[in-house]
């Protein structure tokens, strides 16, 4: 679900955007701002590039992120009427997020463009554009680069200053953006105990600072559909980090929530965590899992390659699923191996010693991504194959076996 800046000014709870939100606000004389823009109409696709909108993007990117709406007209910065936008075509789509990354300078990642459904009347788009950690974002106009920046609900350019403080705000960003998602890795490994045998640990976190959100609608909710995604990737098997975290016991934590395990103790143990922030962390113990159907085990320090893809798979359709609920751009994610005896990675079904895998220096080093989930579960499967490849090469393996780009058709009884 989206919570974006017309949610907020119309006092909406998160959710789709409507076609009645459109007409309320125009009812209401919503007023634009630091973070919504109305547009009369789309510009024609081969014109979009050359339009104002792109120096409106990389605005809104450079200050708080916002949503600009096409069809709908203003007076006096009010909205106080509707026409018909145009229409936004899978092409234009392709076309508003290649100039994105193109004509600004550095690209503008994350932007969602949505038709507002409406069965009769005048069409609506928005796009929504996310906060970014990678500013001063700059457009080339009138044979000078510059960057603009939303003020209220004025387009300003940033003078000399203004891209210094916006310069040091990226670098001291993505320090504390490290050392944050460092501290959420640390945590959630611990919860696991990785004394006793392999944790898999995975943390990630929006690159952009965001406004702290209320907690999602339903933990439950999203997790499961995260569940469920998973098993879709997998083929449908029933094995991963999300099977076993307890989803209807979530609690409070500081700054989000905790889902504690199933069963504590058990040689599965899962822990998620949750924050308002739309970071994610996952720990699961991998090593010691059955070996096959005939009840034998692995040893402590022995993770099956499979659990590898899995945890990967949990971990980014958690990611997918959260991001969902509140957009905000690009997430960093890192996966690794935690306990007191070097990881061996075997191949299930394949007869040591062909199938025991080490890294060659003996440690497992931590995978690290950088992913986009905006765009749609069957696309972003591609993020976790990434991942779970990264990690996987480190111990001699080529590419994973069970998650393949070429899915089978949507389960028909998902909600």
């Amino acid at each position: 679900m989206l919570h974006t800046p017309l949610h907020r000014a119309l006092g909406e709870r998160p959710g789709p955007l409507t076609d009645q939100m459109i007409d309320d606000a125009v009812a209401q004389g919503i007023l634009e701002g630091d973070e919504l823009d109305w547009k009369k109409g789309l510009p024609p696709e081969k014109d979009f590039r050359d339009s104002d909108i792109v120096k409106d993007i990389a605005a809104f990117a450079n200050a708080s992120g916002g949503i600009i709406i096409f069809g709908v007209t203003e007076t006096g910065m009010a909205a106080d009427g509707r026409r018909d936008a145009g229409e936004l075509t899978e092409k234009y789509e392709r076309t508003i997020r290649q100039v994105s990354m193109t004509a600004i300078t550095p690209p503008v990642f994350g932007i969602l463009a949505i038709t507002i459904p409406s069965t009769a009347g005048p069409r609506a788009v928005a796009l929504v554009v996310p906060a970014s950690p990678d500013g001063p974002h700059l457009i080339y106009r009138h044979d000078q680069f510059a960057a603009p920046l939303r003020v209220g609900a004025d387009t300003h350019w940033m003078k000399e200053r203004d891209l210094e403080a916006a310069y040091r705000s990226r670098f001291d960003g993505a320090r504390r953006g490290e050392e944050a998602l460092q501290q959420l890795y640390e945590e959630i490994a611990a919860a696991a105990d990785p004394s006793e045998r392999a944790v898999l640990v995975g943390a990630a976190r929006p690159r952009s600072r965001r406004r702290r959100s209320e907690p999602l609608e339903s933990l439950a909710s999203t997790v499961n559909q995260a569940q469920l995604v998973t098993r879709w990737w997998l083929g449908e098997l029933q094995y991963s980090p999300l099977e076993d975290v307890d989803m209807y016991r979530g609690r409070p934590t500081l700054g989000g929530q905790y889902l504690p395990p199933k069963s504590p103790e058990d040689y599965r143990e899962a822990h998620a965590v949750i924050l308002d922030d739309g970071s994610v962390g996952l720990a699961w113990r991998a090593g010691g899992h059955e070996r096959d159907k005939s009840s034998r085990y692995y040893e402590p320090h022995q993770i099956s390659t499979l659990a590898v893809e899995a945890f990967a798979a949990a971990l980014s359709a958690l990611v997918h699923g959260v991001a969902g609920e509140h957009p905000a751009g690009d997430y960093d994610i890192i996966i690794s191996v935690d306990g007191a005896t070097p990881p061996e990675f075997h191949e299930r079904n394949a007869a040591p010693p062909s199938g025991v895998h080490r890294p060659f220096n003996g440690r497992f080093r931590p995978v690290r991504a950088t992913v986009n989930p905006s765009v749609t579960d069957t696309q972003f499967i591609r993020a976790a194959i990434n991942v779970a490849t990264l990690a996987l090469n480190q111990v001699g393996i080529k590419k994973p076996a069970n998650l393949d780009a070429m899915l089978p058709p949507r389960p028909g009884n998902w909600t």
